[in-house]
């Protein structure tokens, strides 16, 4: 795989961000016991993680890696964290504490998690470095007086593409500066998904510009397989939001139920191929998707009768979501982040499923235990669930 073949190795081989992981070695070479720690905030795929190895590495600290996220309440955090905030390692040098995904600490049954981590900053005989997504989280605020910022932002395209050509010219591989730039353009910013992108041979690359309607209508109207690959893949949007568009096109469409449930069987695998993708960050299964698409979903509907919709939200949830739009969020973003999604797929793909199934009293109880709920929100989504299915 081209992405681990070509991960830096050292900090100059990093792609973008010079300044800020400068900023993280000078603080780290000379921090001193009861300094703040370092928070790295920045989107996803910017290098906030693999700067930190590096650094580490660099420095010749052993480094202790902990996701806050999965690690998210007090006695949890103090199990893991206690006996490193105070001693050295085994081998006798010092140690770099890292808890990734700070930002995840919300909306949990103990709030004592931050409290703790401020105080854990205060005491440490090690440096701690934090990182974060999202800059303007509660979480990232309420750390703000134990922690020095450090932005990390995406590399400037021009970069990216210095990058992708290098690795290109290694490998042997011949690829146009259009399809070069549309590679760049998907990836966004990300590193990593841009070179699993060259890998596939342009995946992320449209065969030509048409938007969501036109490309979920294409698709299903299409006359063979081949033409049915070709206007799923100039799909605009993301993989996600082509899985939404293609299951209501399918779950309205008038067809005969056979077929709409083979379709939904074909759906059913791409969203679990999905959901591995995401939750691994494995990116050269992409190339995999629009093949699954055409392959189990297309030739399942055989000639057509689906189209594609634009309302994916029944209009009765949208006004409960705005009406509850706190706690159904709050749902969202913690189902999201179990099953590798974003907090509006969860509300749009699974919220109505399961306030349904929330009428059952154990489901909506290991619910809220398997999310870390408060006990008032098993009272709200049997509320809820009681309400499910009148407008």
């Amino acid at each position: 795989m081209w992405s681990e073949k070509y991960r830096p190795h050292s900090l100059e081989e990093m792609v973008g961000n010079e300044e800020a992981r400068d900023r993280l070695l000078a603080w780290l070479r000379r921090w001193k016991r009861g300094e703040k720690a370092a928070l790295l905030v920045g989107p996803p795929g910017t290098g906030k993680t693999t700067t930190v190895h590096l650094v580490a590495q660099k420095l010749g600290l052993q480094l202790v890696e902990l996701n806050a996220s999965d690690t998210r309440t007090k006695d949890r955090l103090s199990r893991r964290v206690g006996e490193l905030v105070g001693s050295a390692n085994l081998f006798g040098t010092g140690s770099l504490i890292f808890l990734d995904e700070v930002d995840g600490l919300a909306g949990r049954s103990d709030y004592g998690a931050i409290d703790y981590i401020r105080d854990a900053v205060r005491r440490s005989t090690n440096p701690v470095v934090m990182a974060a997504n999202d800059p303007d989280s509660d979480e990232v605020k309420k750390l703000a007086g134990v922690t020095r910022r450090i932005e990390f932002e995406r590399p400037a395209p021009e970069e990216v593409e210095r990058q992708l050509s290098k690795i290109a010219r290694k490998e042997g591989a011949s690829i146009g500066s259009a399809a070069l730039a549309s590679i760049v353009e998907a990836a966004n910013g990300d590193i990593r998904s841009a070179v699993n992108f060259l890998q596939a041979g342009g995946a992320a690359r449209k065969d030509e510009e048409l938007t969501a309607a036109q490309s979920v209508d294409e698709f299903l109207g299409a006359h063979d397989a081949k033409s049915a690959l070709s206007a799923i893949r100039a799909y605009p949007g993301q993989p996600r939001e082509k899985l939404r568009d293609l299951l209501v096109a399918v779950a309205k469409a008038r067809i005969l139920e056979e077929r709409r449930a083979n379709a939904l069987d074909g759906l059913s695998r791409a969203d679990v191929l999905m959901g591995r993708i995401m939750r691994g960050k494995d990116w050269r299964l992409l190339r995999y998707l629009d093949q699954m698409l055409a392959t189990d979903v297309w030739s399942a509907l055989g000639d057509g009768g689906a189209r594609y919709t634009l309302d994916s939200v029944p209009w009765p949830l949208q006004v409960r979501i705005w009406n509850d739009s706190r706690r159904l969020k709050e749902i969202g973003r913690l189902e999201g982040r179990r099953t590798g999604i974003s907090q509006k797929g969860a509300l749009v793909e699974d919220i109505p499923f399961l306030l349904v199934l929330s009428k059952d009293r154990s489901f909506r109880e290991a619910l809220v235990h398997s999310l870390d709920l408060d006990e008032g929100y098993a009272a709200f989504l049997a509320k809820e669930a009681a309400r499910s299915g009148r407008p």
